[in-house]
């Protein structure tokens, strides 16, 4: 159970900008959100008043919610227009979550609500959520180990002739008997998709596919064009595990480089390139610089190699980030890319996965997840940060 001092904190932090807004208070339908701010994720509205204490509007299921949550207003609640009962009849303005609400659900609140004028709370919810507590560092250290533990399965199971399926299904298998949740959070309201782990070798990580990320993969069909194929893994080719890794509804991210025998000396140069902005990041990700000015250093580092064509990408699909936040979603805030001026502030928790993509030979990337202090970016990551070079 999330403990009640952490849910009314969150509420607190919610209150103070629903004020300075002048709204009225904020409806949560999101799931995330609804689990930050009350400690479920069954199927409901939490009503979050710009004065007094919240109330969860639970549509199912009633007894799980009450048995999760620590919340002490929770009632059911079965269609729309039982709503405004539970708002007042005074409320005229509201925030709720327009970035992740279908156009036709928001035509229906509209109809259940006709008095009430609502605008996007989505981006207030995101930088709340961006500065995390002691008590989900914690949640992110647990999954940090679990990370651990199914990479080096992969590193014990490794070798030649196995496909990039089998070694897939080994990894997954071994998160989840580890304790990872199973199921990873985006904040994309359109459906997005993409495998819930990466587990690629050598030029199966050049094929780019529609998800946002440095790494798509052969996949199995058409119907689903990312993540493990049917590639076998030979020696001296890199292999790539990129894994998302969820405790208590938490995610810390990972990459890391596996080969069968040393690997080219480009991919070798590019592996140490990848530790090179991780020094970097480590020293420079404090309170107040820009996500933008460490996507800029990250290519400097690239360049000074000789590297800056390979980075992030090959070609025309290359992808402008170097690292993203992480907490109860995947890609949270703060970014680190182009244009993103929001400063750092500390218990940011970001993940910095800088990759190198080479054609006819693959990619090698290196991603820690980091907790942003007033003296740099304290790791949470517990795997070791070296190529593994396994022989056999």
């Amino acid at each position: 159970m999330v403990p009640v001092s952490e849910l009314d904190r969150r509420i607190a932090l919610l209150q103070g900008r629903l004020a300075g807004a002048g709204l009225d208070g904020a409806l949560l339908h999101g799931v995330t959100n609804l689990y930050y701010f009350s400690g479920t994720a069954q199927q409901a509205h939490l009503w979050v008043p710009a004065t007094g204490r919240p109330a969860l509007l639970v549509r199912r299921v009633l007894e799980r919610a009450r048995a999760e949550s620590a919340l002490a207003h929770i009632e059911p609640v079965t269609s729309l227009r039982q709503l405004q009962q539970h708002l007042g009849a005074d409320v005229r303005r509201i925030g709720m979550e327009l970035d992740i609400l279908p156009v036709t659900l928001f035509g229906q609140y509209q109809k259940a609500l006709p008095e009430v004028e609502i605008t996007d709370i989505g981006p207030v919810t995101r930088q709340i959520r961006s500065v995390k507590s002691d008590w989900e560092i914690a949640r992110i250290r647990a999954a940090a180990a679990v990370a651990d533990q199914t990479f080096q399965a992969v590193r014990g199971a490794l070798r030649e002739g196995l496909t990039e399926l089998e070694l897939s299904a080994l990894a997954e298998q071994a998160e989840r008997l580890n304790g990872n949740q199973g199921m990873l959070r985006w904040r994309a309201a359109t459906g997005f998709e993409c495998p819930r782990l990466h587990l690629l070798a050598g030029e199966s990580m050049l094929a780019a596919s529609f998800t946002d990320t440095p790494f798509g993969g052969e996949g199995l069909s058409p119907a689903a064009p990312y993540g493990a194929g049917r590639r076998r893994i030979g020696r001296h080719m890199p292999v790539c595990l990129d894994v998302p890794t969820v405790v208590d509804g938490y995610i810390h991210d990972q990459t890391r480089t596996l080969s069968i025998g040393p690997l080219d000396a480009a991919l070798s140069t590019a592996y140490n390139a990848c530790v090179a902005i991780h020094a970097m990041i480590r020293t420079e990700a404090v309170p107040g610089v820009t996500g933008e000015h460490l996507w800029h250093r990250s290519v400097e580092i690239a360049t000074a190699a000789g590297l800056a064509e390979h980075f992030m990408g090959w070609g025309e699909n290359r992808v402008r980030f170097v690292g993203h936040g992480v907490g109860l979603e995947l890609d949270e805030l703060p970014v680190l890319a182009p244009r993103q001026t929001q400063p750092l502030a500390a218990g940011n928790v970001i993940a910095v996965e800088p990759k190198f993509f080479f054609p006819g030979k693959g990619a090698v990337g290196l991603e820690n997840t980091y907790v942003v202090t007033e003296t740099g970016a304290d790791m949470l990551t517990v795997t070791s940060d070296e190529l593994m070079i396994i022989e056999a």
